[in-house]
């Protein structure tokens, strides 16, 4: 393969993989570690809970002690203790004997069985059974909710919520994770502004900045944004060589097509980098040049935010992940039903913009309007993105097609 060939965009995704990376790793508080990858396997030190417990207050007792209680002839328990959340039971309970039990409190030994008080009747000294009770009723048995010795938290997973309350259940206050890489973002074109800028006649307000610095710190990178660099190679060139000193991986957007004023392959080259691939068959984003300078990637992405985005999504994503540390590099898949028609012959990979709808226990994917490469808007509330394959042509609704959960650019970090 020529590196200069427009490649199938799996093809990208595999030439990418294939970079040596090396990860970094930092402790860190789990107070601090929300959405961070972890780099270790962990696992339970002891059961959760580690005795077994009532789920509300009320009173313990043996149950054979009930098997003969009626409305008319209860059954009278001596309470012998109380058991609040948090104290130890200090007595075992024996034939005719209870204990008036708090919810979270350790059942004592002897007992087998918890009633709820409304279930009851009692005074300060003795509790009123009216009907049999089975043993371990309602008994939150020691490891219920994690067993010693499971695994927790495998190396490369995002520490979520839940992951971050398991470990603080076994006492865990710091864990190892991969450090956080930097990736920096430069966007070229002498017709972009910032918003510090006064609008004018053939200007345009920049916006992938913005956007890839929420994206790439909602996926768990730190992110530094660069100034606007013009269409100009010796611009251009003077940019790389700074940043990439700088940074762990560099994204650029602009310069990545054919033209007269993109420089994105011939600058690289300048400097003595190595263009990994030039152009990917896909559309929207297939104008995507990957190459490595100084040991680093450089990413470079369409100027047209929609195209940037998809591009990004559709190849780079995975090895976005790796330096990260995921262990899961690959987005989510599901099989959809295309709504309605899509009146274009698709010679290449198409990406759509769309949503799930779910209609009589089936999924439908349902196309956005707007679907151009410089198209912004149709990211808003979009949830996935259906893939059309190369050399298919008009597609009818009803159609079969893979979609792509985008959580993990737009929403849950998980996805």
């Amino acid at each position: 393969m020529n590196k200069y060939d427009q490649i199938h965009p799996d093809e990208g995704i595999e030439i990418l993989l294939n970079l040596k990376t090396e990860l970094k790793i930092e402790s860190v508080s789990i107070r601090d570690g929300l959405n961070r990858v972890v780099a270790e396997n962990i696992t339970a030190k002891f059961d959760v809970p580690n005795f077994d417990k009532s789920p509300y207050d009320g009173y313990s007792f043996r149950g054979e002690d009930t098997q003969n209680a009626t409305r008319e002839n209860p059954v009278i328990l001596k309470i012998v203790e109380e058991i609040p959340a948090g104290h130890y039971p200090q007595k075992v309970i024996h034939k005719g004997e209870a204990a008036k039990i708090l919810t979270g409190g350790a059942v004592p030994k002897g007992a087998n069985v918890n009633l709820k008080f409304e279930d009851t009747e009692f005074t300060g000294e003795y509790v009123k059974i009216f009907s049999p009770v089975k043993a371990n009723k309602d008994i939150i048995k020691a490891g219920e909710d994690t067993q010693k010795g499971s695994v927790l938290v495998e190396k490369g997973d995002v520490l979520t919520p839940g992951i971050l309350g398991q470990l603080s259940s076994q006492g865990i206050e710091f864990v190892n994770v991969y450090k956080k890489p930097l990736i920096g973002i430069g966007v070229t074109g002498s017709e972009l502004l910032n918003s510090r800028e006064e609008l004018a006649p053939g200007k345009i307000f920049e916006t992938n900045s913005i956007t890839f610095k929420g994206i790439f710190e909602n996926l768990g990178f730190d992110v530094k944004i660069y100034d606007i660099i013009p269409d100009e190679e010796e611009k251009i060139r003077e940019f790389i060589e700074k940043a990439i000193d700088e940074v762990d991986v560099l994204v650029t957007t602009g310069g990545a097509s054919v033209g007269d004023y993109d420089y994105a392959v011939s600058t690289v080259e300048d400097l003595g980098g190595e263009i990994l691939f030039w152009k990917t068959a896909m559309k929207p984003g297939g104008s995507i040049v990957a190459s490595r300078y100084k040991d680093k990637t450089i990413l470079g992405l369409s100027g047209n935010p929609g195209a940037a985005i998809l591009g990004m999504y559709r190849v780079c994503l995975p090895y976005l992940k790796k330096i990260l540390g995921r262990r899961e590099l690959y987005s989510k898949q599901i099989d959809v039903i295309l709504k309605e028609d899509v009146n274009k012959k698709s010679p290449r990979v198409r990406i759509l913009r769309g949503q799930l709808e779910f209609i009589d226990g089936k999924v439908y994917f349902a196309e956005k309007t707007f679907q151009g490469n410089g198209i912004l808007s149709s990211f808003i509330d979009c949830d996935s993105f259906a893939e059309i394959p190369g050399g298919s042509g008009e597609v009818k609704a009803g159609t079969i097609l893979k979609a792509y959960r985008v959580g993990s650019i737009f929403g849950s970090i998980g996805e």
